[in-house]
């Protein structure tokens, strides 16, 4: 993996933060190291964390005995993967094996408050401590501190000098360096300008340096503290953390000035983490994929590069860009906005403004054309038509002139040499010489917006009235009535093949071959449905602009459904998960996207310029193979062991499984498959847990693989496998069959020798006797199957039933030509309220839960299910959108009737939940599995959104 992008501007990077409200236990983060999992730990103020780019999963003093203290000052990863973490109070815990051990004074350390754990060369493990120093070398704990020559108890950092010694910072009285039996010292006055130590860090371009909270940066040599050479690490920055990464850049956390970046070039940027306090930077860190993470005190940030360059307001540009286009004289971008004029945008980055106090007719510009000589046309809504000189000399056009609107939409230099000109009022040809105007007069009476020249000279026209053809004094329409989609045609791409790509606002794309067309929908895998700008890669791949991302599908694949050979199309769709700052596209005006000399594809959005160089997309490829993190039977946890050999009790099943992916967990799909109990794969998209009831007894093997959705290979996967044996209740063994059998011939046996007589009446007492013991025995068999559907704590129906129901409802609604919607709720923070509250009262909470869901839906048709540890689903066959709202409005007031104390909320002093809405209309498209990940992502928004809330599939 490569490191962040060094061309790009601070602002161009991705800024993601995580804290408390994400699941951390505090917001004052410490330390972030990467585990040779590929989890990141984090040490915070109130415990550590294990975070797999997901969630994170908490140890402290309430789930592991060794904790004596939840303040986690270091962590480093030694080379056997074993983690050392150093407490402020609880001394120094060691993880291996899955274990926690902890070393304190008891043991020989020198003080239980640690600040700093140091990984020597040579194998020993050093420890600042707030009463010296400590190092365990062959099982042996060894401590100095003040009374044998070090220069302060308090110490905070070490460092190994390369040469067998160690030098020992501290934040009261300077440094110390120790070559094994002497201590040597410096301080202020004595090498050093502040006692205060901040830093010690070996760089491979630097050497081994100190700074000081002066923000002076020292050599560390043999003879002691030097003032470093290198003008560019004398910044005066109190530099507090530092990291070196792959690209040769040099990060700096500094100590109430926030972060910067020195790069191989000499030259310092600072970067701006939007954060209460911004200044304090305690560590920092490159992980694997490239990222880099900053331990702060409100949390901690992750800088990521995206796939997407942007130009908006914090580049220079504005935010809403109407259009784009390069001019062929210098590859100069040119964009136009709404209400903040015309930008160029030069190779080297520096960008100018044109606007009404420089000359322009208007500042909001519609339309641009960029000509061989120089020349920028540039078309506004409202000021008519602008003519930029090479020189910079702007000259106008406007109705005075013969223009029929000052409304302009879209600019064409055909190949005769006249330029065209599409106003709100008409279209016609521009003499700019004589300052006429001669208007078409034979077109439809319509908006026209966009105006194309293809290669056989034919102009094609978007408009509110379908798409238009213009071939020498001919002209053809399509509209609804030949088959578009829609007639608001938005924008077109003639490909080299002289196929008309056609995309409409709200209805799709659209294919013209000769006379035949096509419109292709979502049930040809289009991912939107509208379409604003097409481009093409050099890979044949069309990219399309819309009002809820950017779409990007093979261009040999649509010809292939148009064609008949496919059903569906591969697309990608990409949104500010991504790394796009908004999904909102604009279009309508002409360019709203434009293909560079460089390949380079830009695009308008409301939050500036969007481009992408699409060889350059990230191919992560395969994931790694899961992780089986938890197991959970009937709702309680147990260790983990493979096999899992589980007692006959045991009907429901939770397994946690993950990949770890810091810089784009969200590209990860998971599926899974029971063997022995499942008859197919569950693909259950993002979600981290698979959820069996109802198991029974025998040997089982759980699969589980993971993804990429950037079109990984699904063979190449590698699984995690877990053996599940069930064991059987007693009159489920052979040995309890077999006595059955016996008993009963010697029963039968006995029975005849005894009543020989009475053969005929006793035959006849045994048909009745069974035909009782067989109405009763299909009574306990029935009541076994309902408690198989049944969830054993709620009462309310689980997973299974579910499963069974779900395809028969959805059919049934789709022969009535009726709607179906889905209810996904879950509890907020029900984990806190399990810590808090307890297992007891955590179960209590959900059946109190179940019950105000069971009297929140009202009809009998209606069915509740239990559909993961806190996380319930109502099936509502029959009820539009407009009702399944009214239903979550009626749960989530009744909930709060509760008033179930929720103290570790941090929305609320009540228990609380959020709630996810979908509906579907089964007669039209979509699967079951469609409707139920709408509502799983409207629950997601709902979260999202801060918690205690409603969310709408289909809502902004």
């Amino acid at each position: 993996m490569a490191s962040l992008n060094p061309d790009r501007l601070p602002s161009q990077y991705l800024y993601d933060r995580f804290g408390r409200e994400h699941g951390l236990p505090s917001d004052t983060v410490w330390i972030a190291r990467q585990g040779p999992e590929g989890y990141l730990w984090l040490g915070t103020k109130n415990g550590l964390a294990r975070f797999d780019g997901v969630r994170f999963t908490i140890f402290n003093k309430q789930n592991q005995t060794a904790f004596r203290s939840n303040d986690i000052r270091d962590i480093e990863v030694a080379a056997d993967g074993s983690l050392w973490l150093a407490t402020y109070g609880g001394g120094v815990l060691h993880f291996a094996g899955g274990e926690f051990t902890a070393l304190t004074t008891a043991d020989g350390l020198a003080d239980d408050i640690v600040h700093d754990v140091y990984l020597a060369p040579d194998g020993a493990v050093w420890f600042a401590t707030g009463f010296g120093v400590s190092r365990l070398q062959a099982g042996k704990l060894q401590s100095w501190n003040m009374a044998d020559g070090l220069t302060d108890n308090r110490t905070f950092r070490i460092h190994a000098d390369g040469t067998g010694g160690v030098w020992i910072a501290t934040l009261t009285n300077g440094l110390s360096h120790f070559d094994g039996t002497n201590f040597n010292n410096f301080s202020e006055g004595s090498g050093l300008d502040s006692t205060q130590v901040h830093l010690l860090f070996a760089d491979p371009e630097f050497g081994l340096i100190a700074t000081t909270i002066t923000g002076t940066t020292y050599r560390l040599t043999a003879q002691g503290p030097v003032v470093h050479e290198s003008a560019s690490l004398q910044q005066k920055l109190p530099v507090h953390a530092a990291i070196r990464d792959r690209d040769g850049s040099l990060w700096l956390g500094t100590y109430g000035r926030g972060l910067w970046r020195l790069g191989s070039d000499g030259a310092l940027q600072q970067f701006t983490l939007t954060t209460e306090r911004p200044g304090y930077v305690f560590e920092l860190l490159e992980d694997r994929e490239g990222n880099i993470w900053a331990s702060t005190m409100h949390g901690i940030y992750r800088l990521r590069d995206s796939s997407f360059l942007h130009y908006g307001q914090p580049e220079g540009l504005a935010e809403a860009i109407f259009v784009v286009t390069q001019s062929p004289l210098d590859d100069a971008i040119w964009a136009g906005s709404e209400g903040s004029g015309l930008f160029r945008l030069a190779t080297d980055g520096t960008v100018s403004r044109f606007d009404m106090a420089g000359g322009l007719s208007n500042n909001n510009v519609s339309a641009l054309l960029a000509e061989a000589d120089g020349t920028v046309w540039a078309g506004t809504f409202g000021g008519g038509l602008n003519r930029i000189g090479s020189d910079g000399a702007i000259s106008h056009f406007t109705v005075q002139d013969g223009l029929p609107n000052n409304h302009i939409m879209g600019l064409q230099r055909d190949r005769e040499g006249k330029l065209w000109v599409v106003t709100d009022g008409g279209m016609g040809t521009l003499d700019e010489a004589a300052g006429s105007f001669q208007l078409r007069e034979d077109l439809p009476g319509t908006v026209l917006r966009q105006i194309t020249e293809d290669q056989l000279g034919r102009l094609w026209l978007t408009s509110n009235s379908g798409l238009i053809q213009l071939a020498a004094d001919t002209i053809t329409v399509w509209d609804e009535s030949t088959g578009l989609g829609s007639d608001l045609v938005s924008t077109t791409y003639v490909d080299a093949e002289g196929v008309v790509w056609v995309g409409s606002r709200e209805s799709g794309l659209a294919r013209l071959e000769g006379e035949e067309l096509f419109q292709f929908s979502s049930e040809h895998g289009l991912p939107q449905l509208s379409v604003l700008a097409i481009l093409e890669d050099d890979a044949g791949r069309l990219w399309m602009s819309g009002a809820d991302g950017l779409a990007s599908i093979a261009r040999a694949d649509l010809n292939a459904v148009a064609r008949g050979d496919l059903q569906r199309v591969s697309a990608q769709l990409y949104t500010e998960a991504d790394g796009l700052r908004s999904a909102q596209f604009l279009g309508g005006f002409q360019p709203a996207g434009w293909r560079a000399r460089d390949g380079r594809l830009w695009f308008a959005s409301n939050r500036g310029l969007v481009a992408l160089a699409p060889g350059t997309f990230e191919q992560r490829g395969v994931p790694g193979k899961p992780i089986l993190e938890q197991v959970r039977v009937n709702g309680k946890p147990v260790a983990l062991a493979n096999p899992l050999r589980l007692p006959p009790g045991a009907s429901g099943l939770e397994v946690d499984y993950t990949v770890p992916r810091l810089g784009a967990p969200h590209t990860l799909q998971f599926r899974y498959r029971l063997e022995g109990f499942d008859q197919d794969w569950h693909r259950v998209g993002s979600r981290r847990t698979a959820y069996f009831t109802g198991l029974t007894a025998g040997q089982k093997t759980l699969r589980v693989v993971a993804t990429d959705n950037q079109g990984a290979d699904d063979l190449t996967a590698e699984e995690a496998t877990l053996v599940i044996v069930r064991a059987p209740f007693w009159y489920q063994t052979w040995w309890f069959r077999v006595l059955a059998v016996l008993g009963a011939l010697l029963l039968a046996s006995g029975l005849y020798y005894a009543a020989g007589r009475q053969a005929l009446r006793r035959q006849r007492r045994l048909e009745r006797l069974v035909d009782r013991r067989t109405r009763e025995l299909q009574i306990a068999l029935n009541r076994v199957e309902e408690i198989s559907r049944t969830d054993s704590l709620t009462g309310v129906a689980n997973r299974r039933f579910l499963d069974e129901i779900l395809d028969s409802a959805w059919q049934q609604c789709a022969q009535q030509h009726a709607p179906v919607s889905a209810l996904m709720l879950d509890i907020d923070y029900f984990k806190q309220y399990n810590d808090s509250a307890g297992h007891v009262a955590g179960d209590k909470c959900l059946r109190q839960v179940a019950e105000a869901l069971q009297s929140g839906v009202l009809r009998d048709e209606d069915v509740v299910v239990r559909y993961g540890g806190e996380e319930f689903l109502a099936l509502l066959p029959g009820a539009d959108a407009r009702a399944v709202a009214s239903v979550a409005e009626r749960i989530q007031r009744l909930l709060r009737g509760l008033e179930i104390t929720h103290p570790d909320s941090p929305v609320s002093p009540f228990l609380t939940a959020s709630l996810g809405c979908a509906t579907a209309w089964p007669a039209e498209a979509g699967t079951p599995d469609d409707l139920i990940r709408s509502a799983d992502a409207a629950l997601y928004q709902a979260k999202s959104r801060g918690r205690d809330r409603i969310a709408v599939s289909g809502e902004a």
